[in-house]
Order: structure tokens, then C-alpha cells, then sequence
């Protein structure tokens, strides 16, 4: 134990290894899900430098990530899988900034990596693994510079959003949170246009950039031509109240959903079983058929506003849960099951921390309010619930996946309440 709290980087390393060689030799499979072929078709557009006539179902931060791998898949899995060793590394820095023993760091670090989630995260094609890279990034320059207020800290900041955004566009609106806390910590009027205003350059220049793509190629100006779907997605259970203009699409989609029902599949994704029929119906393009899901979702929301917050309610509880990517046929010599019996373990402990999280906002909030104190576990504790209310408000459907990189801020938000006791009656004691 001497040896690991001396070299913590040494030993994230090896660990991480260990670990990742470990599930690997079991589970050697890349994982492809439906969302992964959309980011292999923009990452081979991305590297043919041409996007003429793309739908715009993609943003291009993770494709570029293909890209890098010269769109060999292998290449990208082993590319995440050491970023998520380096994303371990700043973790532990970050509990090292939030003044941590290298002990406690050190051991909540490993405690954080150990779970299965995080490593099949990074053997499938999908973003969570590299949004929560770049989300540990951006946290790690928080703490490291908190105090400081240079140009340098802030176009730095800038630029990483800036890609985060790329990634994932629903994150739009992270800069403009740390902006207004900036702001408002020492608050001046001066400050409104100071120095931090440069956090929402770089964002706002790639959300807008991308969006004007997409509005070059599909006539549409967002980030994703997925935004009609996801919005309807949240109408599942109150489709057939939707306005009479709307009648063909809601008879569809109830009758889509109802044999989700009763076939036991996610009822979630009804309206994708009901694409194909809508294209037929209407004749419209994805992007065309995703503006009018869009139209229809809006107006069946406006008729149905207490069923669309009880549905905003069911994707918000949904966040909380605990996801796992996998494929249970693809474990070899048999070890399905005690990878099963790792992960339900695992979760149940993960569940506890996202409880205590929740059970801790109270607090938090006392201590903004009461203290006008603006700490580093209010700033994570708001990433995460802003977070959880728009990814309800926004879809429903695998709204876990949302909650995944932010999980590791969870856990230190308990961390850092855990030491605020602990220190508390040690104090009281001496």
C-alpha cells in the first residue's frame, strides 16, 4: 500500500491495465449498438473532406475520434480504452485539487474505475466514454485555476466546451452555467462582459458552425437532425391526444407503441418503429420527418401538458438509473455470469452514492442560499441536476446514458460531504 500511495500514477496505470486486459480477454467483442453506425458514417464523410448532402443525424466530435483511428474500429477501442486510463489519472488529480489525502484520493479513484460500466463504455462505439474524459478535463481546470482570472484560463476552457459540444450538443449549455458562476461569485457589473464572457466563444462558434452545416444539407439549423424524434419520444404514452391535424402520425405511433407493449420491447422507441411507415406515409426525408415530429410534438405537448410532466418525471427518475453496455453472448469461457453478478453488485453501490447525491442537494443548497459561498461541490451538484432536468425534458428513452459521465462528479460531491463530517466530529472531539 506504501508503494501505490507514493506512485498513485504508477499505480492508476497498472491498474488500469490490469483491469481493462482483464474484461478484455473475456469479453473480446467491440460493441456496435443502432447509434453507433451513424458515428461510422460521418467519420468516413469526415475523412473523404465531404459532407455534401449529409442528414445531419451526427455531430462530428466523436467521428473525429474514428477519424484519428483511420475509421479502423480496433484501433478506436484501444484509443478509448487508454483514454480511459488518462481519464483515471485526472480523476485522481481532481481529488488531489479538492484537497484530499493521497490515501482517500488515491482509493476513491481506483473505487471509481473499478466498475464494469466504465470499461465497456470504452469498448463501444459510443460517446459516453470520451464525454466523460473531457468532462474530467474541464473539471481538473476549474480546480486547478479557481482562483485565477486570465485570458489564458478562460479560451482554454473555450476551447474544450468547444469540443464537448461537438460531442454532444445538448451540453450547449455548460459554459453559460461556469459563466454565470464566475459572474456571480464577487459579482460586478464590470464582470458581465470581463474576461469569462470568452468561455462562450468557441461553443457557440461550434454549435452554430455545425448547425449551419446541417443547414446547408438538410435546410434545417440545428445541431441534429434527430430533435423531432427525441421530443416525440416524450409523447409515447399520450400520443393519441394529440390535435386532429396530427391524426395519421399519432394512429401510427399508438399502434406501434401498443405492440411494444405487448411484445415486450422498449416502448421508448416506438416512434422508430414507426419511421419507416411514416416514410411511406408522408414521403418526407429524415430531416423533413424529424421537423414535422417536431411540429406534432410541440402541439400534442401544448394539449397535454400534465401528461408531458408526468412523462418528464418517468425520464428524470430514468437518469438516476444505473446502465451497462454489453452483450451477454459475446463473454467467452462462460463468464457471463459472474460478470452479471459483479455488475448487480456494482450497481446497487452506484445507486447508493447517486441517493446520497440527491439526499445531499438540500444542503447544498442551504449553503449557497444561507452563505452566498460558491464551492466546488455546488458547481458539480448544478452540472448534474441541470443536467438531469433537461435530458428528461428533452427525450425519453436511454436517459441513463446521460447520467453515465457525470456519475464520477457525483461521487465526489458525497466524497467531499463524507470529509465535511468527518472533519466536523474530529473537530468536536478535539
Amino acid at each position: 500500500m506504501t508503494f501505490a500511495i507514493n506512485h498513485p500514477i504508477k499505480t492508476l496505470v497498472i491498474f488500469g491495465l490490469l483491469l481493462r486486459i482483464f474484461v478484455v480477454f473475456f469479453y473480446s467483442h467491440i460493441n456496435i449498438f443502432p447509434d453507433s453506425g451513424g458515428y461510422i458514417e460521418l467519420a468516413k464523410l469526415l475523412s473523404e473532406s465531404n459532407l455534401s448532402g449529409y442528414h445531419g443525424q451526427r455531430s462530428p466530435g466523436y467521428p473525429m475520434l474514428l477519424v484519428l483511428a483511420n475509421n479502423q474500429l480496433f484501433i478506436a477501442i484501444v484509443i478509448q480504452l487508454l483514454i480511459g486510463i488518462l481519464t483515471s489519472v485526472l480523476v485522481h488529480k481532481n481529488f488531489k485539487l479538492l484537497n484530499f489525502s493521497a490515501r482517500t484520493a488515491l482509493l476513491y479513484t481506483l473505487f471509481l474505475n473499478s466498475f464494469l460500466h466504465v470499461i465497456f463504455y470504452e469498448i463501444s462505439i459510443l460517446t459516453e466514454s470520451l464525454t466523460l474524459f473531457f468532462i474530467m478535463l474541464i473539471c481538473n481546470l476549474l480546480l486547478k485555476r479557481q482562483n485565477k482570472n486570465t485570458y489564458k484560463k478562460w479560451l482554454i476552457l473555450s476551447l474544450l466546451f468547444a469540443y464537448l459540444v461537438l460531442i454532444k450538443p445538448f451540453y450547449i449549455f455548460l459554459p453559460f452555467l461556469v459563466y454565470g458562476f464566475s459572474v456571480f461569485k464577487n459579482f460586478d457589473f464590470r464582470k458581465i462582459f470581463g474576461k469569462d464572457i470568452l468561455i462562450l466563444l468557441f461553443p457557440l462558434v461550434a454549435f452554430t458552425g455545425w448547425s449551419y452545416v446541417n443547414k446547408v444539407n438538410t435546410g434545417y439549423f440545428v445541431p441534429t437532425t434527430f430533435y423531432g424524434y427525441n421530443l416525440a419520444q416524450n409523447c409515447v404514452w399520450f400520443a393519441e391526444k394529440s390535435p386532429e391535424d396530427y391524426r395519421m402520425i399519432s394512429d401510427i405511433y399508438v399502434r406501434n407503441r401498443e405492440e411494444s407493449v405487448r411484445d415486450h420491447k422498449n416502448v421508448s422507441m416506438a416512434i422508430w418503429e414507426s419511421y419507416d411507415e411514416l416514410k411511406e406515409k408522408t414521403g418526407l426525408s429524415f430531416a423533413d420527418l424529424s421537423a414535422e415530429l417536431n411540429n406534432f410534438s410541440r402541439a400534442t405537448i401544448k394539449a397535454n401538458p400534465t401528461d408531458y410532466l408526468k412523462q418528464v418525471f418517468t425520464s428524470w427518475l430514468d437518469f438516476w438509473k444505473t446502465d451497462i453496455s454489453w452483450k451477454s453472448d459475446f463473454f467467452r469461457f462462460g463468464s457471463a455470469t459472474v460478470f452479471a453478478f459483479i455488475w448487480d453488485l456494482q450497481h446497487y453501490v452506484l445507486r447508493l452514492f447517486k441517493v446520497a447525491f440527491l439526499l445531499n442537494i438540500p444542503f447544498l443548497c442551504y449553503i449557497f442560499i444561507r452563505k452566498r459561498k460558491i464551492t466546488p461541490e455546488i458547481v458539480f451538484a448544478t452540472f448534474v441536476i441541470i443536467t438531469s432536468f433537461l435530458q428528461a425534458f428533452a427525450t425519453y428513452g436511454t436517459n441513463s446514458r446521460f447520467s453515465f459521465p457525470l456519475e464520477f462528479l457525483m461521487v465526489m460531491v458525497v466524497a467531499l460531504q463524507i470529509k465535511r463530517i468527518h472533519l466536523t466530529f474530529k473537530n468536536r472531539k478535539n
